[in-house]
């Protein structure tokens, strides 16, 4: 009987810790884990996105993000195909390695691939210099390291979620 006892309050220990906030619920209609509750749970830590990191780097105000996102957006349109084109050329290139082609064969595809790259690095260029026109003097400083996060909005695969797939 003792054994029983137990094991029921184990379960029912364990089912009240395995609810979201730590608690049976609370006044955000959910059951629990709400940001404004006071039940002492950890709240939730959102994570960035790689445009809301950039932008933080150069400390954009709400304006200067909307022309950034703007840019970035015609950027990314403007670079699907090649980005795409990035990602079949990889393909190509390791299939060439694997089957034993020809050094020339293989030559021609990495030339193929560094032009495709160029042409991409090209394109966010001059997107970044829309956003840095946009830069105040003393946002300009950070210029250069956000260049750098840049790069990781345009390497995702042209077609969607840049391997996020069900994550938010």
């Amino acid at each position: 009987m003792f054994i029983r006892l137990l094991l029921t309050a184990m379960l029912a220990t364990t089912l009240a810790f395995a609810q979201r906030g730590g608690t049976g619920g609370d006044d955000t209609g959910g059951m629990g884990g709400g940001m404004g509750n006071d039940t002492g749970a950890m709240p939730r830590i959102e994570r960035q996105t790689p445009f809301d990191i950039f932008a933080d780097r150069l400390k954009l105000n709400k304006d200067q993000k909307t022309e950034a996102q703007t840019a970035l957006a015609d950027a990314l349109k403007e670079s699907a195909a090649l980005r795409q084109q990035l990602t079949q050329t990889k393909l190509e290139m390791a299939k060439a390695m694997l089957g034993g082609a020809s050094a020339d064969d293989l030559k021609k595809t990495m030339d193929t691939y560094a032009s495709v790259a160029a042409q991409v690095t090209g394109i966010e260029t001059k997107a970044f210099a829309k956003v840095c026109a946009t830069l105040k003097p003393n946002q300009q400083g950070k210029a250069a390291s956000a260049f750098e996060l840049m790069a990781g909005m345009f390497n995702a695969p042209a077609g969607g979620a840049g391997g996020r797939r069900g994550r938010n």
